[in-house]
């Protein structure tokens, strides 16, 4: 019986700290958990980057072409 009152206690607890949540900000996350940035690339990425970015945009208007409305 006491277990079960203190998982009550445990499960309630967070609930109390919610308001206080829109107050504080999370943490940033360590370096290897970061989403990468285009300053974080090294520029031989970015320059192939680009090629795919044209090429991409090659087959998005052929895609507009051939399928109208879609």
């Amino acid at each position: 019986m006491v277990a079960a009152v203190l998982a009550q206690t445990t499960i309630q607890a967070p609930s109390a700290y919610a308001s206080n949540e829109m107050t504080t900000r999370p943490w940033s996350a360590p370096v290897g958990h970061r989403q990468p940035r285009a300053i974080d690339l090294p520029a031989s990425i970015s320059a192939s980057q680009q090629i795919i970015d044209q090429e991409e945009a090659l087959v998005d208007r052929k895609i507009r072409g051939i399928c109208r409305g879609c």
